[in-house]
């Protein structure tokens, strides 16, 4: 820390310089510095032996220096060595040795200023660049460690709600003697188990395929595939979807996709409309067949998705306010799932009001006898 601390304050430091010499395009600098030196060489020759003028080649030299590097710093430096040698030799006509020994000096304090200038130059360039990893470094481990902490606590809420449901089933079934249940009631029970255990199991599954996708260890598993007929499946059998009203509307199209993945994103889209718009909101789906494949649509009528929130939710444990459960995760998938078809999603506002996703499903198409079976709840 206290490394990253000094380095801090030696490019701090550099700021001052660094404002004064740089920011100035390189070829406009040497342009600039070569007029600068052919000015102050005339002017100094004219000028005569009254007053010398060779301190302000060192402002030319610093700037090429500091702008464009070492190499074009010296041949500054030799052109103003230059203009003094000229400029000595008119103010002691006759006299060769005096001019050419003041100019191989001034050449060589010139010099020793490039040398010093662009020494500092790379060592602050290379200061920054370090604070900079570091800078990134640091940004990135605050936001694993957000997303951490996000991660905990949204797995531990929604695991609590399967694991307390098939807890409590379990508890009532041991004592369904002394409660006298009926085979009505226990089936209720069981099912209770049920859905609660593949909740808890589709969560773990959604964690370990988004990090299977993140290392590049998933492939689609492509077959022939009515998604409309999948859809509809979908559709009667999500219990979140329960109260709210769906209709699939299907082009009569199969087309050459991964079901399993296809499958995940439909269920994902309807649960994400379900936690995010009120009971008795309708959904519809849209399946379009397209030249390259087809593409998936879910309307529904709830608040929508603002703007500043559209690129952002399909990233890992991103939720809009008005969500219900979930762990932030399902659309994630939705978006990684499209772009390992070769596709993509985003979301648009719906005409009329709420949210339209909209995925992109390449992939060889052909056509079925009759459309795909609507469906309305």
């Amino acid at each position: 820390m206290g490394s990253q601390t000094r380095r801090g304050a030696a490019a701090a430091r550099s700021m001052p310089l660094d404002a004064f010499l740089g920011g100035a395009p390189k070829a406009l600098g040497i342009v600039l510095a070569v007029c600068f030196v052919v000015t102050v060489g005339v002017i100094d020759h004219l000028t005569g032996p009254g007053a010398s003028l060779a301190p302000f080649y060192l402002m030319p030299v610093a700037l090429v220096t500091w702008n464009a590097g070492r190499a074009w710093g010296l041949s500054i430096a030799g052109l103003s060595a230059v203009a003094t040698r000229l400029a000595d030799a008119n103010a002691q006509a006759g006299s060769v040795v005096v001019p050419s020994w003041n100019a191989v000096v001034w050449f060589a304090v010139l010099a020793f200023v490039v040398w010093i200038l662009s020494a500092l130059r790379d060592t602050v360039r290379r200061q920054r660049l370090q604070i900079a990893e570091e800078t990134e470094l640091s940004d990135d481990l605050r936001t694993q460690n957000d997303i951490k902490n996000t991660l905990l606590h949204a797995v531990s809420h929604d695991l609590k709600g399967p694991l307390a449901g098939i807890l409590g089933a379990m508890q009532t079934i041991r004592r369904a003697e002394k409660l006298k249940l009926t085979e009505v009631e226990m089936e209720d029970l069981y099912g209770v188990i049920e859905q609660a255990g593949k909740k808890a199991a589709r969560l773990v599954d959604d964690l370990l395929d988004l990090d299977r996708l993140r290392r590049g260890q998933l492939q689609p598993e492509r077959e022939m595939t009515d998604v409309g007929a999948l859809a509809d499946r979908i559709s009667t059998e999500l219990a979140p979807l329960a109260g709210h009203p769906v209709r699939v509307e299907s082009d009569p199209v199969m087309v050459d996709i991964d079901p399993g993945k296809v499958e995940r994103i439909v269920e994902n889209l309807l649960n994400n409309a379900a936690r995010h718009t009120p009971q008795g909101t309708p959904v519809r789906v849209l399946i379009n067949e397209r030249p390259d494949g087809v593409t998936l649509v879910v309307e529904d009528e709830g608040p929508g998705v603002p703007n500043e929130l559209k690129d952002e939710i399909f990233e890992p444990f991103r939720q809009g306010e008005s969500a219900r459960g979930g762990v932030g995760i399902g659309l994630s998938l939705v978006y990684r799932f499209a772009r390992l078809h070769g596709g993509d999603a985003h979301v648009e506002d719906r005409t009329g009001g709420g949210a339209r996703f909209v995925v992109n499903l390449p992939g060889q198409t052909a056509h079925v006898p009759q459309a795909a079976p609507l469906h309305a709840v």
